[in-house]
C-alpha cells in the first residue's frame, strides 16, 4: 500500500469519527500541502465517501434517504432547474438577506451560493438547510436560518404555526419561491396543502422583493388553493419552453419574465 492509499484510508477515519475535517488540520497531521490533501479528498467525494466543502469536507449523507416522490422531483427537468437557478443567483448581492422558500429549483439555487458574500439566508426547507449549511461550515460570513415546525415527510419542508410565525417576524430583502402549480388564467399560483400555503404566504409579506423560479411544466399544472397572485411578484424565472399564451398573460400582469 503507497502513502497516499494510507493516508486516505486514515483520513475516512477521521471523518467517520468526526464527520467533519478541515484541509488545514489534514495539512498539519500528514505534514503535506494543502494542494495535496485537496487532491486526496477529491479522490476520496469521486469515490461516494464524503462531500467537499469550503475548507474542508463532511461525511457522505445519502440523498436515498430522502422521500422516493422528492428523490424523483430532484431529477425531473433537472437542466432547466439548473439554468433557472444559475439565473436566479445573479440577482443575489453580498450583504443580502434571503428567503429561499423549499422544492427542487430552490435547491439547485443553494448550489450556486458557493461565491457569494456576507449572505443572510432563511428556508422552510431541511434539505436546503442542509445545503446551505454544507457552504457555511468553516466560514463566518454565511447565516443560516431554518424556522421550527411539522416536517411534511414528502417535501421536506416544514409547514404549521411556528413556521408561519417564524417567517411573520422576518424582513428579507428577496424571496425565491418555488411552486407546484401556477394557474395564470386565474393569476395565481396554487397548491393542494392549505398548511404549505399558509407558510408561502408568510415568506411573500416577508420580503421586498419576491422571485418565482420555476421549470415551465408547473404552467400546465393546477391545484385547488390559491396561495398568491402572480402580480406580487418582481420576475418569474423559468426555461425557454413555456408557450407563448403564457409568456403573453404573464407580462399583461406587469410581471417581468426572464427565460433561460
Amino acid at each position: 500500500m503507497d502513502v497516499p492509499e494510507k493516508r486516505r484510508i486514515e483520513i475516512k477515519k477521521l471523518l467517520s469519527q468526526n464527520q467533519s475535517i478541515s484541509v488545514t488540520n489534514l495539512s498539519k497531521l500528514y505534514n503535506v500541502s494543502e494542494i495535496t490533501i485537496r487532491r486526496d479528498l477529491q479522490k476520496l467525494q469521486d469515490e461516494g465517501f464524503l462531500e467537499k466543502v469550503h475548507g474542508g469536507a463532511i461525511a457522505k449523507i445519502l440523498k436515498e434517504e430522502y422521500h422516493p416522490i422528492y428523490l424523483e422531483d430532484i431529477k425531473h427537468n433537472k437542466e432547466k432547474k439548473v439554468r433557472i437557478a444559475r439565473e436566479a443567483a445573479r440577482l443575489i448581492k453580498g450583504g443580502d438577506s434571503i428567503i429561499i422558500e423549499s422544492g427542487t429549483t430552490c435547491l439547485e439555487l443553494v448550489y450556486n451560493l458557493e461565491d457569494k458574500k456576507n449572505l443572510v439566508i432563511f428556508t422552510a426547507s431541511v434539505p436546503l438547510a442542509y445545503e446551505l449549511w454544507k457552504i457555511a461550515l468553516n466560514r463566518s460570513d454565511f447565516e443560516v436560518n431554518i424556522c421550527g415546525g411539522l416536517i411534511e415527510s414528502k417535501s421536506n419542508t416544514l409547514i404549521g404555526s411556528q413556521a408561519v410565525q417564524f417567517f411573520n417576524n422576518i424582513s428579507a430583502e428577496l424571496a425565491f419561491i418555488g411552486a407546484i402549480a401556477i394557474s395564470v388564467d386565474q393569476g395565481y399560483v396554487t397548491t393542494s396543502s392549505q398548511l404549505d400555503a399558509d407558510v408561502t404566504r408568510a415568506i411573500i409579506n416577508s420580503s421586498r422583493r419576491k422571485i418565482l423560479i420555476t421549470d415551465s411544466s408547473k404552467f400546465s399544472q393546477n391545484a385547488h388553493i390559491k396561495v398568491f397572485p402572480l402580480n406580487v411578484l418582481e420576475a418569474v424565472i423559468t426555461d425557454a419552453e413555456i408557450d407563448k399564451k403564457t409568456v403573453n398573460k404573464i407580462k399583461n400582469l406587469g410581471v417581468k419574465l426572464i427565460l433561460v
